[in-house]
């Protein structure tokens, strides 16, 4: 990697540099070739060395994570093909909670008053709501049944006034989703939204109109939930990988059964990947490579992610979680103090992103890794309008690729 020389002379330099840059297989095309590489995936023995000792230590169910002691297996989530006990018990669960999933995406769920299910209302937080929240959106086309979905996580309790006033109690289904079920914010939320529907309909409906995903069964009976409706997953799931678990019911119910599993089966396939699939041609590692150099060699302290679909708007408060949550450290792995931890992970969706804060990215002295998302062929969706987006995507990338001989124009 060589920041000595411009994009541009590396373009003229190499005119197979596109093809050379570019990664792809049936799903997924990644473009490198605007970044400051020679090649895909240039790792030395000893970095090749580590990576090997960390992914099998990931896949063995290792205590990969030193802070809190214990294993990281939320690939186990994503098996569609059970390998041993713990396998079998994931998918015993993951069966309980989508065959009551798909009892609400039918329509055959009926309320209190016998009147079908109809909204749905995800009260959760962090790890309980992003995942969830964001694929629930890029998904949304996969709704067939006209249900409503809606996500409450913020305390500040107008967030779960506006979702009550545009909900009708009778059709409503209550997602409670904590995993010790004492998560504050979450249960203050599900709080208001019991004593609202006790006041609508009666004590009795709670039965019918809340159901709960968490590991504290006890804790979900006694704020009066039905233990039928009680789903649980497992304390080797941090909350941040948890959406594959039962905290995807909420999800689950608004696309179905079978599209989740479809989902599931797409997410096994990404960990069938990185598992297996040599360093120099695998897509998460080479991503990460790419990001640890600007970060580490160039001292970027900003990673820019914009996403040119409108379905991806929740994309990028997904990632960070993902990944600042899991850098948010003052130390290494070895307990060890660190100077510098991780790249601040920020932004929204184009062409909005262009009318904004896009002037400080093409004019501005801030250095800030940037990386687009596009779909290519997205449903329901003209060709002209589709056009339109991909050339707003392509010309911006170029734009900050090319830069300009004058930064002071006005």
């Amino acid at each position: 990697m060589n920041m000595k020389q411009s994009l541009l002379d590396l373009f003229e330099n190499n005119p197979n540099r596109f093809q050379e840059l570019s990664w792809n297989n049936e799903f997924l095309w990644a473009d490198f070739s605007k970044n400051h590489i020679s090649s895909l995936g240039q790792f030395n023995e000893v970095e090749t060395e580590r990576l090997n000792r960390y992914r099998n230590q990931l896949f063995d169910g290792s205590m990969i994570n030193d802070s809190e002691n214990r294993a990281a297996m939320h690939f186990r989530l994503r098996r569609t093909i059970p390998i041993d006990s713990t396998d079998y018990q994931v998918i015993e669960v993951r069966n309980k909670f989508l065959e009551f999933a798909e009892i609400v995406h039918t329509g055959k769920l009926l309320g209190y008053n016998n009147q079908i299910i109809d909204h749905i209302v995800n009260i959760g937080i962090g790890g309980s709501d992003l995942g969830p929240r964001f694929l629930s959106d890029a998904l949304k086309d996969f709704n067939q049944n006209n249900l409503r979905i809606s996500f409450v996580s913020n305390i500040d309790q107008k967030s779960i006034l506006d979702t009550l006033a545009i909900t009708d109690p009778n059709k409503v289904l209550f997602v409670v989703c904590s995993k010790t079920f004492t998560t504050q914010e979450t249960l203050q939320n599900a709080l208001n939204a019991k004593k609202w529907l006790i006041e609508h309909l009666g004590e009795k409906a709670v039965n019918y109109h809340f159901c709960a995903v968490s590991t504290n069964i006890s804790e979900a009976i006694q704020f009066g939930i039905n233990e039928q409706r009680i789903f649980g997953f497992w304390d080797w799931v941090g909350g941040r990988y948890s959406l594959w678990s039962a905290i995807g019911l909420s999800l689950a119910c608004f696309i179905g059964k079978k599209h989740f599993e479809q989902l599931l089966l797409g997410a096994e396939k990404a960990d069938q990947h990185f598992q297996n699939t040599d360093w120099n041609k695998n897509l998460p590692a080479i991503l990460a490579q790419i990001d640890h150099y600007y970060f580490r060699s160039q001292n970027y302290s900003s990673k820019l992610v914009v996403p040119y679909a409108h379905r991806l708007s929740s994309l990028v408060s997904f990632i960070q979680q993902l990944v600042m949550e899991s850098n948010g450290k003052s130390i290494d792995k070895n307990g060890k103090n660190t100077e510098r931890t991780g790249m601040v992970w920020w932004g929204t969706s184009g062409t909005d992103a262009q009318h904004s804060y896009f002037q400080l990215l093409h004019q501005g002295t801030e250095k800030i890794h940037t990386e687009f998302i596009g779909v290519i062929h997205q449903s329901n969706c003209e060709p002209d309008h589709q056009n339109k987006l991909l050339s707003n995507l392509l010309a911006q990338s170029r734009a900050l690729m090319i830069g300009h001989e004058n930064t002071n124009v006005p």
